[in-house]
């Protein structure tokens, strides 16, 4: 399934490093199958309790029904906010100082923030904690780039598609978790529970995973490069980034296309209700689960499609699908007057929304130094992660102007403008051209 690594190609048969050292092919392996199972971890419990903000604000927070909205749309917003911010600096740390502690910075971080949520006890604090834990996350780019420094060239797409699709996998569990925990515990246990797979994951990481040798930045290391020149080094390296017309083409209409995913996704559960006001407490938490859990099992089939096709056919294109069947989906469930209409439109989204992480990914293995590749994936992550967390604040002021339905329907309109006024320029730009088949 998803789990499969990325095949590399041998040279012969496999004999080990000497000292009884695994091979290359080996450790590559190990290193896919444990940072796989890290990300499924890691997003299995934070999506244990994330589309349950607005119910959790209100019943065990307390916070009063005209302000849920609010609350919930800065809540999940400010993590998205703090790790856009930190995303491209981390990225070139790790290019620097390597990716697997990149890594293992974000998933002990994450599991240090979402424990103490447990014991916050207002909104402010849950705030603040959630900026910490946005700060201090982001755990999928330097995943993408310590496995695909595994593997050749010209793969990435395909790489970064796996590794998403383990975090729908976990992203289908997590609220069906969410929602039968809820039914018997405490709520606040969630985050603990969040905490401990979080721990596991860094575990199992630092434990098994090894990174390769040889993609270092060339005056990477400790000892030979001061330390305060370590800033002004890495701005002035996403500086010269960002001056490639690719990449900052790529980059805005990934920004563009999930921020109008994301100004939905916080408010779902108040739509549920809105759609069905007879149905118990109970009932709209079940079938809220029901709507990301949908949406998350057409990624996990979805992704390492899109990756390969986009390796194939060109990154860009990808995206243009993605903006426009996410509009359509978005449109769909404003029209929506009943819950299976709903569901039919997160369909739509999962199967067409899944292709943004591994053509944006993808889209940096095209124009972006192999060595270098941690700050530019870091650059992608925040481009997502300033969309929902914008989106997030942006959609719960704009629901109270539009109502919940319109919001579906003006993102939706949006993303469809956006794609058809899009297909002329991208067109005949460079980031749609197919990239090299590098992998043979």
């Amino acid at each position: 399934m998803t789990s499969t690594p990325p095949q590399v190609p041998s040279e012969g048969p496999s004999t080990g490093a000497p000292g009884g050292m695994p091979d290359p092919e080996l450790a590559a392996a190990r290193t896919f199958a444990v940072v796989w199972a890290a990300n499924f971890f890691a997003a299995l419990g934070m999506m244990a309790f994330l589309p349950f903000f607005p119910s959790y604000l209100r019943d065990t927070l307390g916070v009063a029904e005209e302000n849920v909205a609010l609350w919930a749309g800065l809540c999940v917003g400010a993590a998205p906010i703090a790790a856009a911010v930190m995303g491209p600096i981390w990225g070139a740390l790790g290019d620097r100082f390597g990716r697997k502690p990149m890594l293992l910075r974000a998933l002990f971080g994450l599991s240090l923030m979402v424990g103490l949520m447990a014991f916050a006890r207002s909104p402010e604090v849950l705030f603040l904690l959630r900026i910490g834990q946005g700060a201090l996350s982001g755990f999928l780019p330097p995943s993408v780039t310590l496995v695909s420094l595994s593997y050749p060239a010209g793969r990435s797409g395909r790489v970064s598609g796996s590794l998403s699709a383990a975090m729908a996998t976990g992203t289908i569990l997590g609220p069906l978790l969410g929602s039968l925990f809820r039914q018997h515990y405490d709520p606040r246990f969630l985050f603990l529970a969040t905490a401990s797979l979080c721990l596991l994951a860094g575990v199992l990481v630092l434990t098994i995973a090894r990174e390769p040798k040889g993609f270092a930045t060339p005056d990477a290391g400790r000892a030979s490069v001061p330390l305060h020149t370590i800033f002004p080094d890495i701005g002035r390296r996403l500086a010269a980034m960002m001056q490639r017309p690719r990449l900052r083409l790529g980059l805005l209409f990934l920004f563009l296309v999930q921020f109008g995913l994301g100004a939905t996704n916080p408010l779902l559960e108040l739509y549920v209700e809105e759609l069905h006001p007879t149905w118990s407490a109970e009932e709209v938490t079940a079938h809220t689960a029901w709507l990301f859990t949908v949406m998350a099992v057409c990624g996990v089939f979805t992704m390492p499609m899109w990756g390969r096709f986009g390796d194939r056919r060109g990154h860009g294109r990808v995206l243009l699908f993605a903006a426009l069947f996410s509009g359509i989906g978005l449109c769909v469930s404003g029209w929506a007057q009943v819950f299976w209409v709903l569901l039919a439109g997160r369909i739509v989204l999962g199967l067409f929304s899944s292709g943004l992480a591994p053509a944006a990914f993808g889209l940096v293995s095209d124009v972006i130094p192999r060595e270098e590749q941690g700050a530019a994936n870091g650059a992608v992550f925040s481009a997502r992660a300033f969309a929902l967390g914008f989106s997030s604040w942006i959609g719960g002021w704009l629901a109270s102007l539009l109502g919940l339905r319109g919001l579906f329907f003006a993102g939706g309109v949006g993303l469809i403008l956006l794609a058809v006024f899009a297909v002329k320029r991208l067109s005949s730009a460079p980031s749609m051209a197919p990239a090299p088949d590098r992998a043979g």
